[in-house]
């Protein structure tokens, strides 16, 4: 399973690639990693991490090709900055810019941390799996977790535990192109509440301290306020080794009615759709954020 194909048109979406808020467009989580993508590959290096990239989501692509073009912005001895857009038929449809930093030694002292030994949760029991899958948690939920979208609809705190889809077919995806599609589901579980996900982000930034060590990732909603119709969310991220990253995201109100998942019997395992990635994008992203 894969967001893209490599076409002679450019990236050809897959169904993967698809957005439940419109059958015809592509979502936000396959856009973001094609952008992580482009920045990685034109302007990473030995010796560089990326500590933080940003990406505004000012158009919903429609279901055809894209195509990546870059650019750097500085070089120094220590950061490398880079910006990315995401085009369709030469029109741009998102913005990426990435901060990428030579790691130096660690200072001495101690820090304050929230916790002083975090345990994140994640679906007990769970073996690594051998393709995509993914868990949805809450802590409403009787269990905890399940695979079932639908029974975590509810006004308490959402996580998800992820084994990312490749961004190509055949290409197995690297750690940061998998953080950056993840990350932007934080508009998902920070704007899903009982009556649904009634906000669409246009923009989500993760800031990094490391790479995810392996495929599989959590995410688990830290914040969220709202007034009037603008929203800013918070989620951290972290595998099995702990937290490495915080995302956080600028949404809007939908014009129409929330995203009801209640009802979605959407085993993801099973369907291979309905999962967070195609819950990420909009069809009506608002044109007047350019």
């Amino acid at each position: 399973m894969a967001f893209f194909e490599r076409t002679i048109e450019g990236f050809a979406p897959l169904p993967h690639a698809a957005s439940q808020w419109s059958a015809h467009a592509i979502n936000g989580a396959a856009v973001a990693g094609l952008g992580a993508y482009g920045i990685e590959s034109e302007h990473g290096g030995p010796g560089l991490v990326p500590a933080r990239f940003t990406i505004d989501l000012f158009r919903q692509p429609k279901f055809g090709p894209l195509s990546v073009r870059t650019r750097q912005v500085r070089d120094g001895r220590t950061v490398r900055i880079a910006d990315a857009w995401v085009e369709q038929g030469g029109v741009p449809v998102a913005r990426a810019t990435a901060v990428l930093v030579r790691l130096t030694a660690q200072p001495a002292g101690t820090r304050w941390q929230p916790r002083a030994s975090p345990e994140y949760p994640r679906p007990q029991d769970i073996s690594t799996p051998s393709e995509p899958a993914i868990h949805w948690g809450s802590d409403a939920h009787p269990e905890g977790w399940s695979t079932v979208m639908s029974e975590h609809q509810n006004a308490s705190r959402k996580r998800l535990w992820i084994y990312q889809a490749d961004l190509f077919a055949g290409e197995p995806s690297s750690p940061f192109v998998r953080a950056a599609s993840v990350g932007e589901l934080a508009n998902t579980l920070t704007s899903w509440g009982d009556k649904g996900i009634g906000f669409i982000n246009h923009d989500f930034t993760m800031v990094l301290s490391r790479n995810p060590s392996s495929a599989e990732i959590g995410i688990e909603a830290d914040n969220h306020s709202s007034v009037g119709g603008l929203a800013a969310g918070a989620a951290t991220m972290y595998d099995r080794d702990g937290s490495f990253g915080v995302c956080v995201v600028s949404a809007v109100a939908r014009g129409a009615a929330a995203l009801d998942v209640s009802a979605a019997k959407d085993n993801w395992a099973d369907t291979h759709r309905g999962s967070a990635n195609s819950l990420s994008g909009s069809s009506d992203r608002h044109e007047a954020v350019k």
